[in-house]
């Protein structure tokens, strides 16, 4: 591939290939330029390398979406080469090469593991990481040797019966089985000598080739630590760690027995689905507050037509029945407003309610009249269905106190008081108006009234009462409050 510094034309071929590398790197990776320049520096020394080792070298950077490993950089001894094309710039698969992916992701090397090359040839490869100056991993730098003939493949120094059968080695043994997590067990010289169904079937998925009974701990461990790091500090916790689609929690321990070390435990829980459940209800989450966002937007648009529809008519009742719906309109959005600024589909109740009597204020109040209105009790939360229902009513009964409670007055008061007891919670809404008109009322009820029943009976499974004189009219509902169950869920 590369030709010898004596040749007239090498320095030529260098600048083509790092041409070739920078192409490549921009195309399918996400490698920064500063990085790119430290990769062609690295590409410069695989002439010498693959010279003294005799052997295939590449350097393979992650793609942008971190499903495949690219070839940016290729060297080949003049004799033992098993690759009959250049390979620059193709793809290499995860479950065919294990070590490149775990270095690329975690940055440890690997030793001596299996793989399958493009040319659908078992080789075993020594991969290493490398890195930028600000210590990010970049790229890896991969030593291929065939395995043709098993001149390169040795044999593990110990076989996995190498530990004695001791009690605890038994009992660890018969836990193994039993347990979710993948456990492997290795012997004091750092080979392992036991692994469980788990432990076999993660490594498989992950794409390792060989059984991984018999491997070095630094071929199979999952975090930039030794084994002699193990036995120094007893136990190391290492979460997090992502291996292609898995997000794992690691723990490396110790066993000992009667002050004697009896090798290291490598525990794997695989927590990639309640990291993927996470993540799905992050993006629900976002989602509901968008839809709550893109509501109110719509009900402002739709409370703009109408006003304007109501400033275009000439009848006085037109344009009261527009008024009457924009405050209806107004009582729902108040719950989207809330939540799309909290966040929570909890909604504090006497916020809400001194947003609704701003409102009032500013859009409800006949000119010349002189309203005094009063907010008391207990702050509570309610789920936003329940708020909703509650602001209609309490819209209601504030519009119907206006509108009918001081005829022929200037001045008046309202106050709504609100209570919380555990799950059960009131409202009382109360003017020192004229009263209602009792005859009238049962005969005919307004449509507010109406609303304000069924919502109470049907939304709230509440109760409501109503008391009127000449001193004035009060109006009582109460409803269960059940936030508990949102809570838990």
């Amino acid at each position: 591939m590369y030709n010898s510094p004596d040749c007239p034309n090498y320095h030529s071929v260098l600048s083509l290939n790092d041409k070739r590398l920078s192409q490549v790197c921009k195309k399918h990776t996400n490698i920064r330029d500063s990085d790119i320049q430290k990769l062609i520096e690295v590409s410069h020394t695989l002439p010498v390398i693959s010279e003294l080792e005799g052997c295939d070298i590449f350097i393979d950077c992650l793609t942008r979406d971190n499903r495949y490993a690219v070839v940016v950089a290729q060297c080949s001894p003049p004799k033992n080469t098993f690759y009959s094309r250049d390979i620059l710039g193709e793809f290499m698969y995860r479950h065919n090469e294990p070590g490149v992916f775990r270095t690329l992701e975690i940055g440890v090397p690997s030793r001596e593991l299996k793989a399958v090359v493009s040319e659908n040839i078992l080789i075993r490869q020594n991969v290493s990481a490398i890195k930028s100056d600000d210590n990010r991993i970049i790229g890896v730098l991969i030593m291929e040797r065939s395995m043709r003939g098993n001149s390169h493949v040795t044999e593990p120094p110990f076989a996995p019966n190498a530990l004695p059968h001791t009690s605890s080695k038994k009992e660890l043994y018969n836990i193994a089985a039993h347990i979710n997590e993948a456990m492997i067990h290795f012997n004091t010289m750092g080979i392992s000598i036991f692994a469980n169904e788990n432990a076999k079937r993660l490594y498989k998925n992950i794409g390792y080739q060989d059984d991984i009974v018999g491997m070095s701990f630094d071929n199979l461990v999952l975090g930039e630590y030794t084994m002699d790091d193990v036995m120094q500090q007893r136990h190391i916790d290492h979460k997090e760690v992502t291996i292609g689609k898995y997000i794992l929690n690691v723990v490396a321990a110790t066993i000992e027995e009667d002050d004697q070390c009896l090798g290291v435990v490598l525990l794997i829980k695989d927590t990639t689905e309640n990291k993927i459940k996470e993540k799905e209800l992050i993006l629900k989450s976002a989602a509901i507050d968008e839809i709550h966002h893109r509501v109110k937007n719509n009900l402002q648009t739709i409370v703009s037509l109408i006003r304007l529809q109501a400033r275009r008519s000439a009848h006085p009742e037109v344009r009261r029945v527009c008024h009457e719906i924009i405050s209806r309109i107004f009582s729902i959005s108040l719950t989207h407003e809330i939540m799309v600024q909290k966040g929570v589909d909890l909604i504090d109740m006497k916020e809400m309610l001194w947003r609704m009597i701003n409102n009032t204020k500013n859009y409800s109040m006949p000119e010349g009249f002189d309203l005094e209105i009063e907010l008391r009790g207990d702050s509570f939360y309610s789920r936003s269905d329940i708020a909703t229902a509650i602001a209609m009513i309490v819209n209601e009964l504030l519009q119907n106190s206006i509108k009918h409670g001081f005829v022929g007055r200037k001045e008046g008061r309202i106050t709504i008081l609100i209570s919380c007891e555990g799950r059960y919670a009131a409202i009382r809404i109360a003017d020192n108006g004229v009263g209602l008109r009792q005859n009238h009322t049962q005969r005919e009820e307004s449509l507010g009234l109406k609303l304000v029943r069924s919502l109470v009976k049907d939304k709230l499974c509440g109760t409501m009462k109503i008391d009127s004189s000449s001193q004035g009219t009060s109006i009582f509902f109460d409803f269960i409050n059940d936030t508990e169950a949102l809570t838990m869920e």
